[in-house]
C-alpha cells in the first residue's frame, strides 16, 4: 500500500486540507499533483528543509523506530519521551499529518491508528540516514544460490495450465487434490524459501507455500473469476496482463509482494530498502549492509561476528529468500568466504529497472523435427498463443515446444484455424516455416470439422395436432433452424424465448427448457464476443491501443498482516489548539507572563502542563530552563517536580522553592520563551 493507494482512499476534504499546506504551493501551482510530489525525492527533501525542528525530530523517530508499521499515539509518545515533551511530539506529528507524511485511520470504536507508506519510508531513508563509507575489498564472488527463470514466467506456465485444465473447487472451496498436485509439480518455487516470512493463508493445512503464493498473485491481479465451484480465467484480464513486457509484469509483481511479506521489524525494513537502492548486477557484501545498520543504530549490537551472522540470517529468511525464489536476487560468496548478494532485476523508482528491455521483437526457430525453440526474448503473448497448439517440453535459457497432431486438434477446438496457427508460427520464425511442417500441419488439420458433435435445443411434439399447429404459426418459422422429422425441430438458441411466447399465445404450454447442462452454444456466444477483442490482440501480436495497467485488488489469498486496509481514513485533521482541551479555561497570563507566582499557583501550572504534556519555562538558580514535567509529588511539607530538561536531555528534580519565574509553553501556541 503505497502513497498512490492511500491517496485514492483519501476523502476529498482531507486532500484539500493537505493541498492547502503552504509548503506544497509552489509545485501545485506548476500543475504537480500530490501523487507526483510525494514520489519526488528532490521536492520532499526541500519540504524537509522547511520543517520545524520538532517535525524533524518526530519524523526521524518514525523513520528510525517505527517504519511503515501501523502505530498509535501512545507508542510515538513513549519513543519521544527521552528527547522531547509529549506536547512537542503531538504538535510535530500533527504537522506531519497535515503534510500527508503519514495517514490517519479510525478504528470502529473511534481510536486512531497511523501509518507511513513503504514508498515514503524508502524516500526518507537516504534523506535522513546518510550513506556510510563503502567497506571496499573484494568485488568478485562465486554464485552459490539462484532462483528460476523468474516469477513472471512462473505465473505464465500456471495460467496456461489453468486455461487448459480449469480450476474446480470442492464444496469447502479448496482445490481438488489431483489438481493441487499438478500445480505443485508445475511450480519451481520451493516451500523452504517462504517458511521464514510468517505469511498466513486459508487451507494452510492443505496448500503448500508455493501454491498460496501463486494464488496470491493471480487473485491480486484479478486473473481468476470465482463462479460457484469453478474458478476460470478472466480472458480479458489475462489478455491485458500478457500485453505487458516481462519487465513491466515484474514491476507489478514486486509492488504486490512487498506489502504481503514486508518485514515488521524496522531494521529489516531499512535493510530491504537499502538493498533496493543498490545497482543491478553488482555484488553487495553483507558486511557493508551491517556497517550501515550499526552506524545508524538501527540494530543494537557490538558488531560481533556472531551478531552480524544472526542479523543476516533473519534478513534472508524473512525477506531475501523469496526474492531469490522469484528470480530477482542471487546470493554469492567471495574468495574469503564473505556473503554477498546481487540483483538480477533491481527494483527501481517506478518499479523494476533492467538493462535488458523487452522490445517484443524476439523470434523463435521452427525445426523440421517439429520442435519450436523459443529464446527468452520472445514475448509471453506470443508464447501464450503458441501454447494453444504446441506442447511445452522444458524451459531454460531457451524453451522447447513440440508440435503434434493432438496439439493441433487442441488448437482447432479452441477456435484457432489452421491458417492462424501456421501464420503465427511463420510470422515469429527466424527462417520461416519448413515445408514438411507446413504440409504435416495441413494433413493433421484436414479431418477436423467434417464430423462434429453439437448440442441443440429441440422442440418435440407429442402428437400430430401439436405439430400441425407449429407449422401453421408463420411467425414461428424464423425461430426454427431445421426440421428433423414429422414432429421434431431444432430451435435457434437465441429465439427460444420468442418461440415460447408465440406458443403461449396459441394456447400451448411448452413449459420450461428441459436440458441438464445448459446450452453451451448460447452461453458462450456472448462471452466469446465480449472477449474476442482482447484475444485478437494476442493472436495478431498487436499491442492494445491503450496499454493495460493492472489495478491490484485490496484483498488477496494471503491474509494481510494488519487490518488497516479495513479501517476508514479520517475525514479531517485537527488544528493545533484542539490538542489542548480547556485551553480557554486557564488564565491567559500563565502563557504570557513570565514571573513569580504563588506556590499554589505554580503547582496548578505544573499540573496543567503535565495534563497537556507540555513544557514549562522556569528560572532555576538564575538560569532559564525549559522543563517537561513528568511527575509531581509531596515532599516534607512541600512538593517537588521531576521532569526532562529539554536542552540538556537530562532528568531534573526540583522542590517548589527551587523555581522562581514560570510560564507554560504550549508548542504551536506560544513557542518562544
Amino acid at each position: 500500500m503505497n502513497h498512490a493507494y492511500f491517496l485514492t482512499r483519501m476523502p476529498q476534504t482531507l486532500r484539500l486540507q493537505i493541498e492547502a499546506e503552504s509548503v506544497y504551493a509552489p509545485w501545485l501551482k506548476q500543475g504537480e499533483t500530490l501523487e507526483r510530489i510525494f514520489a519526488n525525492p528532490a521536492i520532499m527533501e526541500t519540504v524537509y528543509n522547511q520543517m520545524t525542528l520538532r517535525e524533524r525530530k518526530v519524523l526521524r523517530l518514525i523513520v528510525s523506530c517505527i517504519g511503515c508499521e501501523p502505530f498509535d499515539a501512545a507508542r510515538l509518545e513513549k519513543l519521544a519521551q527521552p528527547v522531547m515533551s509529549g506536547a512537542d511530539a503531538k504538535v510535530g506529528f500533527l504537522l506531519l499529518l497535515r503534510k500527508g507524511i503519514c495517514y490517519t485511520f479510525r478504528k470502529s470504536w473511534g481510536e486512531h491508528v497511523y501509518v507511513m507508506s513503504p514508498d515514503a519510508l524508502a524516500l526518507w531513508q537516504p534523506i535522513l540516514l546518510e550513506e556510510t563509507a563503502a567497506s571496499g575489498g573484494e568485488t568478485a564472488a562465486e554464485l552459490t544460490v539462484t532462483g528460476g527463470a523468474g516469477l513472471a514466467r512462473e505465473l505464465f506456465y500456471t495460467l496456461v495450465f489453468i486455461r487448459d485444465h480449469p480450476i474446480r473447487l470442492t464444496k469447502s472451496g479448496a482445490l481438488h487434490k489431483r489438481q493441487l498436485q499438478k500445480l505443485v509439480e508445475l511450480s519451481s518455487l520451493q516451500d523452504e524459501w517462504f517458511t521464514g516470512t510468517g505469511i498466513k493463508y486459508a487451507y494452510a493445512d492443505t496448500y503448500p507455500y508455493s501454491i498460496a503464493v501463486i494464488l496470491e498473485f493471480l487473485t491480486r491481479l484479478g486473473l481468476l473469476d470465482k463462479q460457484g465451484e469453478e474458478m476460470p480465467l478472466k480472458d480479458s484480464a489475462v489478455s491485458g496482463w500478457l500485453s505487458l513486457s516481462e519487465e513491466e509484469q515484474t514491476a507489478v509483481l514486486y509492488r504486490i509482494w512487498q506489502p504481503v511479506a514486508f518485514p515488521g521489524a524496522v531494521w529489516l525494513q531499512h535493510a530491504a530498502l537499502w538493498l533496493e537502492r543498490r545497482q543491478e548486477g553488482q555484488w553487495i557484501q553483507a558486511a557493508e549492509l551491517l556497517q550501515w545498520l550499526f552506524a545508524h543504530q538501527l540494530v543494537q549490537s557490538d558488531a560481533a561476528e556472531e551478531d552480524g551472522a544472526a542479523v543476516i540470517d533473519m534478513l534472508e529468511r524473512q525477506w531475501l529468500f523469496p526474492l531469490i525464489a522469484f528470480g530477482w536476487l542471487e546470493k554469492g560468496e567471495t574468495a574469503t568466504g564473505k556473503v554477498c548478494y546481487r540483483w538480477r532485476i533491481r527494483p527501481g523508482k517506478d518499479g523494476f529497472s533492467s538493462d535488458e528491455v523487452d522490445a517484443g521483437g524476439g523470434r523463435w526457430y521452427v525445426q523440421p523435427d517439429f520442435e519450436v525453440l523459443v529464446p527468452s526474448d520472445v514475448t509471453l503473448a506470443a508464447r501464450w498463443e503458441l501454447s494453444y497448439f504446441a506442447d511445452h517440453i522444458k524451459s531454460d535459457h531457451v524453451s522447447i515446444y513440440k508440435l503434434s497432431k493432438e496439439g493441433v486438434q487442441r488448437g482447432l477446438e479452441s477456435g484457432r484455424s489452421l491458417e492462424e496457427m501456421a501464420g503465427l508460427l511463420a510470422d515469429h520464425a527466424h527462417y520461416g516455416l519448413p515445408d514438411n511442417v507446413q504440409l504435416t500441419l495441413e494433413q493433421w488439420a484436414k479431418p477436423f470439422g467434417r464430423l462434429q458433435f453439437e448440442q441443440a435445443v429441440l422442440l418435440r411434439c407429442r402428437d400430430q395436432e401439436a405439430a400441425d399447429t407449429v407449422r401453421k404459426l408463420t411467425a414461428a418459422a424464423d425461430c426454427l433452424a431445421e426440421e428433423l422429422g414429422e414432429r421434431v425441430w431444432i430451435v435457434r438458441p437465441d429465439q427460444i424465448n420468442r418461440l415460447t411466447g408465440l406458443l403461449d399465445k396459441a394456447g400451448w404450454m411448452p413449459g420450461k427448457l428441459a436440458i441438464s447442462s445448459g446450452n453451451p452454444a448460447a452461453a458462450s456466444h456472448s462471452s466469446e464476443a465480449e472477449e474476442e477483442g482482447g484475444k485478437e490482440n494476442i493472436r495478431s501480436g498487436k499491442a492494445p491501443e491503450e496499454p493495460w495497467r493492472p489495478e491490484p485488488g485490496d484483498k488477496g489469498f494471503i491474509y494481510a498482516r494488519h487490518a488497516i486496509g479495513y479501517f476508514e481514513m479520517e475525514q479531517r485533521l485537527p488544528n493545533v489548539a484542539e490538542l489542548y482541551p480547556d485551553l480557554n479555561g486557564i488564565p491567559t497570563g500563565w502563557m504570557k507572563d513570565y514571573r513569580t507566582y504563588h506556590a499554589s499557583t505554580r503547582r496548578e501550572m505544573v499540573e496543567k502542563a503535565m495534563e497537556w504534556k507540555a513544557a514549562l519555562q522556569v528560572r532555576h538558580n538564575g538560569k532559564d530552563r525549559l522543563i517537561a514535567p513528568r511527575k509531581l509529588q509531596e515532599t516534607r511539607g512541600t512538593w517537588s517536580m521531576t521532569g526532562l530538561d529539554q536542552a540538556e536531555l537530562q532528568e531534573v528534580c526540583w522542590l517548589a522553592d527551587d523555581v522562581q519565574e514560570m510560564k507554560i509553553i504550549l508548542p504551536g501556541i506560544n513557542d518562544k520563551y
